[in-house]
C-alpha cells in the first residue's frame, strides 16, 4: 500500500531526514506493508550505497523513529531493503485469529502448523512433513513456548488421532503439562533425558518397523500407503529443550556420552522421516554452535528464531543476523530455503487450549 496515513507519512520523513543527516545515498520508497505488530518500509540504495551499510544503521534508525528495535533486511525477490518498525498501535497475535485459517487447510497438509501472521498480514500455515522438521530457538520471555503450545493446540484441535500422534519431552517439567491426557499423547511426556531417550528408541523402533510393512505392501513411503487404504498416524516428536539432550555428559566407564548417543538417535529419525512419517520439532534457549552444529543444521532445514541476545546467536540459527533486534512476546524470524520472513507467532489463551482439549476427546 502507498504511504497516505499520518503515521506512514511522518516514519517516512524520519527516515529521510536520518539518511540525509547521516549522508547515506537511498531513498525512501512510497510504499508500505502493514502487520499487527511491524510495518515495513523499503530503502531504495543508490551509486555506491550498499545493502550492509544500510542493515548497520538499525540503531540509528531506531534512535530516530524513538521505537525500540529496528530490523533492517533485504527481502529475496525485491529490488529495495525493508526496514521493519515497530507500530505505535500493535495487535498481538492469538490463537483464535489463526485457527479459522488453520482449519481450513487441515485436510490439505498431512501435519498443518500454524506458525502465526507474517509481517505483510498474511496467515503463514506450514506442513511439517514437507519441512521436514523444524528448529526454535529463543531467549526466555521471546514466545518459544507460546509457539510449541499453539502448534500443538492446532494439531489436536484440527487433526484425528488415527492421523497424528506426538510424543513430548518436557525436561523442565513444566511446559507440557497441560497436554496430558490429550488422545494424540502416545505417552505421558519424558521429564528426564533418559525418558526421552526411551521415547526416541521407541520411535527408531516404530520407524523401522513401518518400513519393513511399506516394503512388503509395495508401497515406498507412508504417502504411497495410505493410498492403498491403510490408516497409519505421523509421529510427532516435539522436544522442549534441546540443549538438555546434547550437552555432552560424562559416562562412566568407556562408550560414548550421553549427548553423543542423543545426537546419533536423533540422526537416525531424521534421516528417514520422511518415508516413515515421523517428524521432529525441537526448541533451545542455548543456540550455542555446540549445541545447533552442523549436522542439525543440515537436518533442520527450517529454522525459527525468537529475541536471541547476540548476532552472534542469530548467525548460529539463521545463517545471518536479525534475532538480536527482534521485539519480545511472539515476534520471530523464519527461514526455510528461500530467504526470511518476520512472523508474530500466537498466544494461546488456557480456556483455548482447554477447549481444544475437549473437542479432541470428544472427536477422539
Amino acid at each position: 500500500m502507498k504511504l497516505t496515513s499520518p503515521e506512514h507519512l511522518q516514519t517516512a520523513g524520519l527516515l529521510a531526514k536520518k539518511l540525509h543527516a547521516l549522508n547515506v545515498d537511498a531513498h525512501v520508497l512510497d510504499e508500505v506493508s502493514e502487520g499487527p505488530v511491524v510495518s515495513v518500509y523499503r530503502l531504495l540504495p543508490v551509486n555506491r550505497t550498499r545493502v550492509s551499510q544500510l542493515e548497520a544503521l538499525a540503531s540509528d534508525f531506531a534512535v530516530a523513529l524513538g521505537v525500540e528495535d529496528v530490523v533492517v533486511k533485504r527481502l529475496v525477490g525485491e529490488a529495495s531493503v525493508s526496514l521493519f518498525i515497530p507500530n505505535k498501535n500493535r495487535k498481538y497475535v492469538t490463537f483464535r485469529d489463526v485457527s479459522a485459517e488453520l482449519w481450513k487447510v487441515k485436510d490439505s497438509m498431512a501435519v498443518p502448523i500454524s506458525l502465526g501472521i507474517a509481517h505483510d498480514g498474511s496467515f503463514v500455515v506450514e506442513d511439517l512433513a514437507t519441512l521436514p522438521h523444524l528448529l526454535i530457538a529463543g531467549s526466555t520471555g521471546g514466545g518459544k513456548s507460546t509457539l510449541l503450545h499453539s502448534i500443538l493446540t492446532g494439531l489436536c484441535l484440527c487433526c484425528k488421532p488415527d492421523r497424528i500422534q506426538f510424543l513430548l519431552s518436557d525436561t523442565k517439567g513444566v511446559e507440557f503439562t497441560q497436554f496430558i491426557g490429550a488422545p494424540h499423547l502416545l505417552f505421558e511426556p519424558a521429564t528426564s533425558v533418559y525418558q526421552t531417550l526411551e521415547q526416541m528408541d521407541w520411535i527408531i523402533e516404530e520407524v523401522e518397523r513401518r518400513l519393513k510393512t511399506f516394503s512388503s505392501s509395495g508401497a515406498r513411503n507412508i504417502l504411497e500407503y495410505r493410498a492403498r487404504g491403510k490408516s497409519l498416524p505421523s509421529l510427532v516428536l516435539v522436544v522442549d529443550e534441546l540443549a538438555d539432550m546434547l550437552t555432552d555428559r560424562t559416562r562412566e566407564g568407556k562408550g560414548p556420552s550421553i549427548g553423543k548417543i542423543a545426537a546419533d538417535k536423533l540422526d537416525h529419525i531424521v534421516r528417514r522421516s520422511r518415508a516413515s512419517g515421523a517428524y521432529v520439532i525441537a526448541a533451545t534457549q542455548r543456540p550455542s554452535v555446540n549445541i545447533v552444529s552442523g549436522t542439525i543444521k543440515a537436518n533442520f532445514p527450517a529454522r525459527a528464531t525468537f529475541r536471541l541476545p547476540s548476532e552472534a546467536d542469530s548467525r548460529t540459527i539463521i545463517g545471518e543476523g536479525g534475532a538480536e533486534h527482534l521485539l519480545s512476546f511472539g515476534d520471530m524470524l523464519f527461514s526455510c530455503g528461500a530467504g526470511l520472513r518476520r512472523i508474530h507467532a500466537p498466544f494461546v489463551e488456557e480456556t483455548e487450549l482447554a477447549m481444544a482439549m475437549e473437542m479432541a476427546l470428544r472427536l477422539s
